[in-house]
Formats: structure tokens, C-alpha cells, sequence
């Protein structure tokens, strides 16, 4: 397959990877402040099989996001199948593609040569296979403990499960080392820096937690209909 054509696709595969990791870090965002929100309120201090789900939910949906980033299998999207494609066709990511795809009139002289060599090694002149290789090996460990809970807890039931569960610092570190990583392919692929994965919000998200969800006066039931609800499915005859 031609370079051009090649970088296309990975460019398109590296896209819905920076989006998986996006919706990561958003998940993540949203659910520490809302355990912000909690902490800071004492009147809600107290057991709740909505927290129980929440912290559930979140561990499961995020472990399975993960889980989809460091598959190996032929047919599907994913981080370590972008790195082992981009060190099996390092010329299509060499210093004069890159000079090639990100070059700007306005650029001083050797901007991107300095550039290229911060990314990719001083005076090199394509990818090092060793350095993505270690790459590949350190997203594998960080990632390890979820992929094996997903494998065991979420998409199947091992008899015998590992007893080393998960926790949400295990999450974090490997939210955290995979925006690292996604913004340096980004940078590679397409010379742009992103500072954060984190969107900037244009409205305020937390606004529903300023309002009693269910007033006192309320007659709620777990059974009410209201405008909102989905229809009910049909009777079969």
C-alpha cells in the first residue's frame, strides 16, 4: 500500500482512538467531581445502592474501554495494533513525511527537524522499532490488571478469577498513560501538541446538582410515567 494511502487509514484509526481516550477522560472527569460533590455535602454521607452502582458502572463501562485499546485481535481498532502497524512501516512516519504533512510557510528554519528529533530520536530519520516496541510492553503492564478483570469479571466468568481486583488509582495511572501517549502519536502524525485530552465545557454540567432532585412535596414513585419515560413495548398477541 502506498504511504499516502497507509496514512490515511492509521490516521483514521489513530482518530477513534484519540476519541475512545477522550470519552475516557471525560468519564473520568465527571466521576471524581461528582465524588467532590458528595464528599462536600455531609447530609448525604450515608450507604447508598446508588453509589454502589455508580462506582460499579464506572469501573466496568471504563475497564471495557481499556480492554478495547490494547486488543490484539486482526479485525479490530486499536492502540497496540496502531503502534505495531506504525514500527512495520516506519518510512511512512519518517522526518521528510512529517516535514511534508506538517510543514507551514510561517515556520522558522529547522522547526521541524527540531521537532522530529524531540519526537522521534536526535538525527533519525524514521521511528526506532526498539522504542515502540518498549511503548507497546509498558501499555500492556500499565493496562494488564484491567484487561485481566474484563477478561475474568465483565465479558466473561472465570472459575477461577485472580484475586488482584482493580482500583481507581489502577484506572487513573492507566487513563493518564494513555493520553500521554495519544497526544505524542498525535504530534507524530499530525505535528499538533495537545496539552490536555480534557474538552473545555461551554456550559455548566453541574448545574442539575444545584436543584432538589426529588422535592419534598414530591409523589414520585418508581412506577410513575412521565412525558419523558420510553414508551412501553408492544403486547405481543
Amino acid at each position: 500500500m502506498p504511504n499516502d494511502e497507509l496514512y490515511e487509514q492509521l490516521n483514521a484509526e489513530l482518530e477513534s482512538i484519540y476519541g475512545t481516550i477522550r470519552t475516557l477522560r471525560v468519564n473520568q472527569h465527571v466521576f471524581w467531581e461528582v465524588q467532590q460533590i458528595i464528599g462536600r455535602n455531609p447530609a448525604i454521607h450515608k450507604p447508598s445502592t446508588f453509589y454502589d452502582w455508580m462506582g460499579k458502572m464506572y469501573i466496568q463501562a471504563m475497564t471495557a474501554a481499556v480492554r478495547r485499546l490494547v486488543d490484539r485481535r486482526a479485525g479490530t481498532v486499536s492502540f497496540i495494533r496502531l503502534l505495531d502497524k506504525v514500527k512495520r512501516n516506519p518510512s511512512c512516519f519518517s522526518r521528510s513525511a512529517y516535514k511534508v504533512r506538517c510543514g507551514k510557510a510561517h515556520l522558522p528554519d529547522g522547526y521541524l527537524d527540531n521537532d522530529y528529533d524531540k519526537l522521534v530520536g536526535k538525527g533519525r530519520e524514521e521511528p526506532d522499532s526498539a522504542t515502540i516496541d518498549a511503548e507497546i510492553a509498558a501499555l500492556k503492564k500499565q493496562t494488564a490488571i484491567l484487561k485481566r478483570f474484563v477478561d475474568e469479571h465483565v465479558a466473561h466468568s472465570a472459575v477461577n478469577p485472580s484475586p488482584d481486583l482493580p482500583t481507581f488509582q489502577d484506572m487513573d495511572d492507566a487513563i493518564d498513560h494513555l493520553c500521554r501517549l495519544v497526544r505524542r502519536y498525535l504530534h507524530l502524525f499530525r505535528g499538533v501538541w495537545i496539552s490536555d485530552i480534557l474538552p473545555t465545557w461551554t456550559f455548566d454540567w453541574k448545574e442539575i446538582f444545584r436543584y432538589p432532585w426529588i422535592p419534598e412535596s414530591s409523589t414520585y414513585s418508581i412506577n410513575a410515567v412521565d412525558s419523558h419515560s420510553p414508551p412501553e413495548p408492544p403486547q405481543s398477541s
